[in-house]
């Protein structure tokens, strides 16, 4: 299998470099521009570097530019708000003077409610059930166009089953508006059980192909060049606890694609079937002419 990321707690192990501003681990992956989540899981572990006692429930994030691979990338991180319950952050990533990525981060102190609801999780087949990741990739390696074996290759630092591939759609339309169903999780070693550890790690995977329902539902896919399709903005909401060290499942869907712009949401559980995070994110999706 491909050369791949160093691990999620190598990528998370930010290096201080004065008061508020935090330097992260490049990325060098050989993609044109860096991952998306990469951005937004070290932005997120600068603010969670200066809180104490209080956890993230929530980030908003805008890509202001693309990053630039294997140039570094620092977090400057300011207080917004620290209240008693509450406390807000701001963190702008710079390279080379050039804003790539503007976040905010919400946290807070959590308490026990006595109103609970939340929604099903869909019925999956259990990770255990699938092949192994060697046969997984080289099934996607079948079907992969040439321009895009390499990232199919390519070891991230977690690891994911897509569940659409092993179970065909029965027909065209299921095919295209059919949610996406991931499971993913952490590779390596058992995280730090830290609840804001635990988050950036997910937060960083949380950039794992949204929009990919999106292309889905207009008959466009990935590797075409006649399109231009990047990220624009990015959210992320905590709901409950987060293992990421343990499979997760991600289901993705395309609300929306109108004016150049594609929209998806995804919705995320632990194995127990507890909704433990939402996404939304926002991109371009439209002709290069």
């Amino acid at each position: 299998m491909g050369e791949g990321y160093p691990s999620i707690l190598e990528l998370l192990d930010l290096e201080r470099v004065e008061q508020g501003v935090f330097v992260g681990r490049p990325s060098d992956d050989g993609r044109s521009r860096v991952f998306g989540g990469h951005t937004v899981a070290q932005a997120l572990a600068a603010a969670c570097f200066s809180i104490d006692g209080l956890t993230c429930h929530s980030l908003h994030a805008y890509f202001v530019r693309p990053g630039i691979p294997g140039r570094p990338t620092h977090y400057e991180v300011s207080a917004v708000r620290d209240g008693s319950a509450f406390a807000t952050r701001q963190v702008v990533a710079v390279q080379r003077d050039e804003v790539v990525l503007h976040l905010v981060a919400s946290f807070h102190e959590e308490v026990k409610s006595s109103f609970e609801h939340r929604a099903a999780m869909p019925s999956v087949a259990p990770p255990e059930s699938f092949p192994s990741e060697e046969e997984r990739v080289a099934r996607l390696l079948e079907a992969a166009p040439p321009d895009l074996r390499d990232v199919v290759k390519h070891r991230w630092p977690f690891e994911m089953i897509r569940v659409n591939d092993f179970e065909p759609a029965t027909d065209p339309e299921q095919h295209r508006t059919r949610p996406n169903r991931t499971w993913m999780r952490a590779r390596g070693e058992d995280l730090p059980s830290d609840g804001n550890f635990q988050r950036c790690a997910l937060a960083y995977a949380s950039d794992a192909g949204p929009l990919e329902p999106c292309m889905r539902a207009v008959g466009a896919s990935f590797g075409d060049s006649s399109l231009q399709v990047a990220s624009l903005d990015h959210a992320v909401w905590f709901h409950r606890p987060v293992r990421f060290d343990q499979w997760t499942l991600f289901v993705a869907e395309s609300p929306s694609v109108s004016a150049g712009r594609a929209f998806s949401r995804a919705s995320v559980f632990d194995r127990g079937g507890a909704l433990i995070a939402s996404i939304a994110q926002e991109g371009i999706l439209r002709s290069r002419e």
